[in-house]
C-alpha cells in the first residue's frame, strides 16, 4: 500500500507512476503534458490567459478522485481556489484538465503564488496527471467542496464579490 505525506493511504493506481507525458507531437512536435486546473485558470475564468500563452489547449472536464477539498482562498484581486489532498475526508472536485508543451511548465510553475503549487492529482477515472493544487491550507481559505466545483461555487450566494 502506497501512504501519501499525511499518513493516510493513496487512491487506488500509483502515485509513483508516471504523469501521462508525449514523448513527441505526431509529426515531431515537442512533448506535450497533461496539467489539471480548478479555479481561475480554468477556460473562461481570469488567469486562463496564463495557459492559453504557453499553447496550453483544454481535453477534457473530469473530475478527480474522491480525496480532496476544494478550497477558496483569500487574498485581493482575482478570486483563486484550489484543492489540497484530504484522503477519506476528501469528495470529487470538477477539473479541466489541459494539455501543454512540457518545455513551458517550469515558467508556469514559477509564476504560481502561495499556496498554489503542482503536484500529482488523482482522477476519478483512477489516472494520474499534474495539476494545481495547495501545498497547505492558508488561515484565510474556506473549504467550499459542498459545491463540488470551481463555477458553481463562484454562481453562489457564498461567493464574494468581485474583489
Amino acid at each position: 500500500m502506497t501512504w501519501t505525506p499525511a499518513g493516510l493511504p493513496a487512491p487506488s493506481g500509483s502515485p509513483s507512476a508516471k504523469a501521462p507525458v508525449a514523448p513527441t507531437e505526431p509529426g515531431g512536435g515537442p512533448a506535450r503534458i497533461r496539467l489539471a486546473v480548478v479555479a481561475a485558470h480554468r477556460t473562461g475564468h481570469p488567469l486562463h490567459h496564463q495557459l492559453a500563452e504557453l499553447g496550453a489547449q483544454l481535453v477534457a472536464t473530469s473530475a478527480t478522485a474522491p480525496v480532496y477539498r476544494l478550497l477558496a482562498l483569500g487574498g485581493q484581486g482575482v478570486a483563486r481556489g484550489g484543492i489540497v489532498w484530504a484522503g477519506p475526508a476528501g469528495a470529487t472536485v470538477e477539473v479541466e484538465v489541459h494539455d501543454l508543451p512540457l518545455a513551458r511548465l517550469g515558467s508556469f510553475v514559477a509564476a504560481l503564488p502561495p499556496p498554489l503549487a503542482v503536484g500529482r492529482v488523482a482522477l476519478a477515472d483512477s489516472s494520474w496527471v499534474l495539476g494545481l493544487l495547495c501545498s497547505h491550507v492558508p488561515d484565510d481559505a474556506h473549504d467550499v467542496t459542498e459545491y463540488g466545483s470551481w463555477p458553481r461555487y463562484l454562481a453562489s450566494p457564498a461567493a464574494p464579490a468581485a474583489r
